[in-house]
């Protein structure tokens, strides 16, 4: 218990090794672990004195208006050459960690479960799928366009939460200047686990270009040994450079990738799930289109590659047709308005203060 009568992340892991994994009292103390692992990173990089002088709150509001009224719904990539609000951003989103906590806890599908149990088990050993087991005591993750290193956290609390194997992420990105805050998330990580099992580093790379491509190269070099990809709200942003190439990354991506190998994708929008559901099942993965949050915002996507027999239809099993064609149908309609002229409308400013306490921050749900 710390001096503010709330338990540390250090107690409430010891209190989920009592816990039966997979039981609800473990998936609910895991949303309660979850957030006050985020919350207490984003504090500590908040009070990070180097860190939060050089911040710009107007920046920070502005790039945050570019990447809903371009970024999300045109498909434009907004710029995101301005260091000072990228750290502002950073700060200011910096729930959106919790959600692919949430998306890598889920109990259903059973594969998900399964294959997470596997990587993330105190023994930390991948026996990937019927697969030789790849040795080790280590997971290693890539995230796509992974920017502030929202990624990198969240598998950090899974793994603290789970007394699991050390983390070795990888933030693979097109502008070079989220380096910096990328490291300076990973330390604040440190400070919040008081131990430094979990490394990231970062990379450049450019998921509008092939896998061949030589900026991706640090990615294809390491597709072999990467047990976890995620790609989190960067695929609306980029949608008109993915069509233009017809998804060449995520194609061959999804081709080269080895069995036991998953995929975590989080959106605002679920408008793009059809075009990248059609790519995965070329490439015999299993599916799953969870709904986690209320309204539109709430279904993402997940896939698991793995060795099942081409001509069995598992992979499609997931994916309700319902759903489907929703998702297909909203598509259509948001890209019927944008050819009549449609501009979103500015949204409201958010509160945000950099002298915030604690009590200060609040996290977007």
């Amino acid at each position: 218990m710390n001096n503010h009568g709330r338990h540390s992340i250090q107690d409430l892991a010891v209190k989920a090794a009592h816990k039966i994994p997979g039981s609800s009292k473990h998936r609910k103390l895991w949303r309660h672990f979850c957030h006050r692992f985020v919350e207490d990173v984003q504090y500590d990089l908040h009070r990070d004195g180097e860190f939060s002088a050089t911040i710009d709150d107007v920046a920070a509001r502005r790039l945050e208006s570019d990447l809903g009224a371009i970024g999300s719904n045109t498909g434009v990539m907004p710029d995101f050459s301005n260091q000072a609000a990228l750290k502002g951003y950073t700060l200011r989103h910096f729930g959106r960690a919790r959600l692919l906590g949430d998306l890598i806890a889920l109990d259903q599908p059973d594969w998900l479960e399964y294959r997470i149990a596997e990587l993330f088990s105190r023994g930390g050993q991948d026996k990937s799928m019927s697969l030789t087991p790849r040795s080790n005591k280590s997971v290693k993750a890539a995230s796509l366009g992974g920017g502030p290193g929202y990624d990198y956290v969240a598998l950090s609390a899974l793994s603290e939460y789970r007394q699991g194997p050390s983390l070795c992420t990888t933030v693979y990105e097109y502008e070079t200047r989220w380096r910096e805050i990328v490291s300076s998330v990973q330390r604040a990580t440190h400070n919040v686990m008081r131990n430094e099992r979990h490394k990231c580093g970062f990379s450049q790379c450019d998921i509008t270009l092939p896998l061949d491509n030589m900026i991706n190269a640090d990615v294809a070099d390491t597709v072999d040994s990467t047990q976890i990809f995620a790609c989190c709200y960067c695929v609306a942003e980029n949608a008109v450079a993915l069509r233009d190439r017809d998804w060449a990354f995520f194609r061959h991506l999804f081709e080269v990738s080895r069995n036991g190998t998953m995929f975590f994708f989080t959106e605002t929008t679920h408008r793009l799930w059809p075009e990248l559901i059609n790519i995965a099942r070329t490439a015999k993965l299993r599916l799953a289109t969870p709904h986690l949050r209320c309204g539109k915002v709430g279904w993402q996507f997940v896939a698991l590659k793995d060795g099942t027999s081409p001509g069995t239809q598992y992979y499609s099993t997931a994916i309700d047709p319902e759903a489907y064609k929703r998702f297909k149908a909203d598509n259509d309609a948001h890209m019927s308005r944008l050819e009549r002229g449609w501009k979103r409308e500015k949204r409201k400013a958010r509160g945000y203060a950099t002298t915030a306490t604690r009590e200060d921050i609040i996290l977007p749900r």
